[in-house]
């Protein structure tokens, strides 16, 4: 009969991937992950193979988890766009719907603070090609669906600069949300987004 296996295999590979992460592959010894997982080495030889196969094994698991946060990431964002900039909202009314459901989204109560996809845009920093580029037309998307709404209020789209508002108004979103992950009550936020707006007033 097998010995049970004396330790989670996952739980274990997130503490191989920490110490990987701080130390690099290299500096990483047998030793530095046994006492990082708990286990003795031949718990660890018997489980993952020698350090080479335990560090493929946390690539394979960080590319899932970067794949998952990508896909949930992008349903928040289609979520978002559907319910605030979908026709025929327009002009600034649609930017404040918008930034209303983001800060919603991003202060629910027992939900993680901060915004998914801007956490996913940071961990893709060395993510597969392929995932990196999810990402990126996930925030050009939102940028194109804002400039959308902008357009379909005429005051507006007769302005030169209605591309360069979507960015401004995508970026504030983004910076709503990293201000919620660090803390900023949701009053705080409205009030900031409604300072963003301003720039939406005809010119006196």
């Amino acid at each position: 009969m097998a010995r049970p296996r004396e330790f989670d295999v996952d739980e274990a590979l997130g503490r191989a991937t920490e110490v990987f992460w701080k130390r690099g592959y290299e500096a990483t010894s047998v030793q530095d992950l046994v006492d990082a997982l708990g286990v003795n080495r031949a718990s660890l030889y018997g489980t993952f193979g020698d350090k080479a196969q335990l560090f493929s094994a946390v690539l394979d698991r960080y590319r899932r988890e970067v794949n998952g946060l990508v896909e949930r990431a992008r349903r928040e964002v289609n979520g978002l766009v559907e319910r605030a900039l979908a026709p025929p909202a327009s002009g600034a009314e649609a930017i404040r719907a918008w930034f209303r459901e983001l800060i919603r989204m991003v202060t629910q109560p027992g939900g993680p603070r901060g915004c998914l996809f801007i956490g996913s845009v940071s961990s893709c920093a060395t993510a597969p090609d392929p995932l990196r580029e999810r990402v990126l037309a996930a925030v050009r998307g939102s940028t194109d669906r804002l400039e959308e709404a902008l357009a379909r209020d005429p005051g507006i789209a007769a302005r030169e600069n209605v591309r360069a508002l979507a960015r401004f108004f995508a970026a504030e979103g983004h910076g709503l949300a990293v201000l919620a992950r660090a803390g900023v009550r949701r009053q705080e936020l409205e009030a900031a987004a409604e300072v963003a707006l301003q720039v939406l007033q005809p010119p006196t």
